[in-house]
């Protein structure tokens, strides 16, 4: 086996994940989950569902690179990912 000499080379495939594995805390900032804490797997940029009833848009949040103590821990802060129906500047039919 080769040294890694840390520059990518074409046709390599990548042997460490695109973003971090370990639990990552957030801190739940608008929506209908607004002030919860929910502990799990995913990286920053990606979405999550964070709620505890059946799968809707409105427990999809958003989870953003911005971190904040919580409690003496380090947390992400995750947004909704959807706008609420009937917010402010939401689109009416």
């Amino acid at each position: 086996m080769e040294p890694d000499s840390g520059t990518p080379t074409r046709h390599q495939y990548r042997t460490t994940s695109v973003y971090q594995l370990d639990d990552r805390r957030l801190v739940l900032r608008g929506g209908a989950l607004d002030g919860r804490r929910w502990v799990g797997v995913v990286g920053v940029g990606k979405r999550v569902f964070c709620g505890e009833e059946p799968w809707s848009t409105a427990g999809v949040y958003l989870v953003t690179a911005e971190v904040v103590d919580d409690d003496g821990k380090p947390a992400n802060i995750a947004v909704p990912a959807f706008a609420a129906e009937g917010t402010a500047g939401a689109a009416s039919t």
